[in-house]
């Protein structure tokens, strides 16, 4: 009866033991305390923190600097210019951006800056070599001929008069200042609805240069703002 016994004890301890692990591996994984989980999860914002400042950082110190605008060499007559590209308006492909001997700008205004897009208040301005017929006594002159007796202010302390009719200045008005007509004197197309888009026009001379400026009527009071700013972008062009 012994001998039986222990001959069936190791089978037995067997059976046992597969058993245990059995009920070892059927239970649940043990979870982390709270305190363990959030420590894990805060470890982890850090890494993702730190990562990102990592990449900010490199980004900030190799960024390329903003180029500067390309500049154009030019030269008006005896004039040397050195004019930035946007100022032109024109496509770099653009063969027009190459005239020879004159230089067309289109600035912004108020700001004078790049002409936008979509800011229809803009200066259209040509630099062209000196002739005298634009010399303001002969400009004055010319105008003079053709001006009827008529006169009217206009706000920005100018006078206008208008052109005879069968005239070659027919259509237009013109704008001078007080008293002479030497400080300003621009054609502008009599306002009707087939010349709402039409600019006015000016021509007079600047350090060697004939500027001629196509600007929208609205703008004419402030037509000393004008001049001044835009002999002050030319200045900054010359070289």
């Amino acid at each position: 009866m012994t001998a039986s016994l222990s001959h069936h004890r190791p089978g037995q301890q067997t059976a046992n033991l597969t058993s245990m692990v059995r009920t070892r591996l059927q239970r649940p994984p043990v979870l982390l305390p709270r305190a363990d989980s959030a420590l894990l999860k805060a470890a982890l914002l850090i890494m993702l923190a730190g990562a990102m400042a990592t990449g900010l950082g490199l980004y900030l110190t190799h960024r390329r600097p903003e180029e500067p605008a390309a500049l154009q060499p030019a030269r008006v007559g005896n004039v040397a210019l050195l004019i930035p590209k946007d100022l032109t308006g024109l496509d770099e492909d653009d063969d027009t951006s190459r005239l020879v001997g004159m230089v067309r700008l289109r600035l912004d205004w108020p700001n004078l800056g790049p002409a936008q897009p979509q800011n229809r208040r803009r200066l259209l301005v040509t630099l062209s070599p000196p002739d005298k017929v634009n010399e303001p006594a002969r400009q004055l002159a010319t105008y003079a001929r053709f001006l009827t007796p008529t006169v009217w202010s206009n706000p920005g302390g100018l006078v206008v008069r208008s052109f005879r009719k069968g005239s070659p200045y027919e259509g237009d008005e013109f704008y001078v200042s007080v008293p002479d007509g030497k400080g300003f004197a621009a054609r502008c197309p009599i306002e009707t609805a087939a010349h709402l888009d039409e600019p006015c026009r000016i021509t007079f001379q600047h350090r060697g240069m004939d500027v001629n400026i196509r600007f929208p009527r609205s703008i004419i009071a402030d037509w000393a703002v004008m001049l001044g700013g835009v002999r002050r972008t030319l200045d900054g062009l010359i070289r």
